[in-house]
């Protein structure tokens, strides 16, 4: 398990990193924790921090329909490009558990005058950005990604619609690593994004990273269900697709432990209220649960566990706890084909997705008749992929919106 993360104003790495248990053959004892380099990441976060206001707030009712509009507000406090606009928005969303609740997110708009029947829509899901409130994108000046891949669509000509995921910024548990929850928070943004700016086209097309990955793979799968012919496909970068391989992998010993692991350990929490957090975390790993659930977003949660090894942070074990074995179970994004094309983008210098974890998902959700695009980049890391794929994303974007036929399951590249 490789943590990675960036203590600057600048969104951090925003992955995944599962692979800990293993960690507890270790028998070193973890170093103190410095305060001073915990208070120095939030105070990081905290200059990109975006005040929270009322407009998080709950509703005293919610409309009663999932993808109805709550409120939005034109927003100018982003670090946009220039003439990018941005429209926040507060929706009705479901969660895991089909509960209905509020979510939020933002609408960047392009500059200029539409294209005839509108912009053309990405709905954006975000990697792991934390559990607590202020780990909203929309709550960040660079909407956490800022270049690194998001703020290049609207200036490509596309409309993006940008969930938080519930629980970032809106009052209630973040079902982190749900990605019932999550796809579910991206394909209601839509119908209210639309409500509050009219000018975006009818289709759309899902791109997620990481966490996201995972999302919209199963928004596809959702979308076939609906039926739903403005749905027009899903780009997924890097997304973990076996909890159960990635919890029970072997990790060296010595590497460091991460917030990911109090982050995960809430996730499961929000969305199974029968697991307990001392079946995971150890007295270390708790004592730091605080923190992360109430303000510390990735960079922070990570450094509130400073060199720690994850043998001190994690119960023996912890991964085959019967909550852990449903929620790994429940959350698979390889189960069931979706009904409108794919693209899978996997860095073959994935330190955090394995990519033959990635190819086994692509083979199992091909043999189901799911027509998967699969492409990968050699050298290319858990982040440094999203900018090395960019041309392409693009390319098979416009593709989509045009109407022309994708490429399936062992169809060879175009000369």
């Amino acid at each position: 398990m490789l943590m990675q993360y960036k203590m600057s104003t600048s969104r951090g790495w925003s992955v995944l990193t599962v692979s800990a248990a293993a960690v507890a053959l270790c028998a070193l004892a973890p170093p103190r924790v410095g305060a001073s380099s915990v208070n120095a990441a939030l105070e990081a976060q905290r200059a990109n921090a975006l005040p929270l206001t009322a407009f998080y707030s709950n509703p005293a009712a919610l409309p009663g329909t999932p993808g109805a509009l709550i409120r939005s507000e034109a927003f100018d406090h982003y670090e946009l490009p220039g003439g990018v606009r941005a429209v926040r928005i507060a929706y009705q969303s479901t969660s895991a558990n089909g509960h209905p609740l509020m979510a939020t997110g933002v609408v960047l708009i392009p500059y200029g005058e539409p294209p005839e029947g509108g912009w053309p829509v990405v709905a954006w899901a975000h990697g792991t950005a934390g559990v607590a409130r202020t780990c909203a994108p929309s709550l960040m000046k660079n909407l956490y990604y800022g270049w690194a891949g998001l703020l290049e669509y609207p200036i490509m000509g596309f409309a993006v619609v940008a969930t938080d995921y519930a629980g970032l910024g809106t009052e209630g548990e973040h079902q982190y690593m749900s990605m019932e929850a999550q796809a579910q928070d991206v394909l209601n943004a839509i119908p209210a994004a639309r409500a509050a700016v009219p000018e975006l086209a009818r289709e759309w097309a899902a791109v997620g990273h990481s966490q996201g990955g995972t999302a919209v793979l199963h928004v596809a799968e959702l979308e076939r269900r609906l039926g739903n012919v403005n749905f027009i496909g899903s780009i997924s970068l890097a997304p973990p697709t076996d909890l159960t391989a990635m919890w029970h992998a072997p990790t060296p010993a010595g590497d460091p432990a991460s917030g990911y692991l109090g982050i995960i350990a809430s996730g499961i929490r929000a969305a199974d209220p029968t697991f307990h957090y001392e079946d995971m975390l150890t007295g270390l790993g708790m004592s730091k649960l605080g923190v992360i659930r109430g303000e510390a977003c990735l960079g922070a949660a990570t450094s509130a566990y400073g060199k720690a090894h994850a043998a001190s942070i994690l119960q023996p074990g912890w991964a085959d706890s019967p909550a852990v074995k449903r929620f790994s179970e429940a959350n698979r994004p390889d189960i069931k084909a979706g009904n409108a094309p794919v693209l899978v983008l996997q860095g073959l210098a994935d330190s955090v997705i394995s990519p033959a974890m990635t190819k086994r998902s692509v083979d199992r959700m091909c043999s189901q008749g799911a027509v998967i695009d699969y492409r990968t980049y050699a050298g290319m890391d858990h982040e440094p992929l999203i900018d090395a794929s960019f041309r392409d994303q693009i390319d098979w974007l416009r593709d989509r919106f045009a109407h022309r036929p994708a490429r399936g399951c062992g169809t060879p590249a175009a000369p």
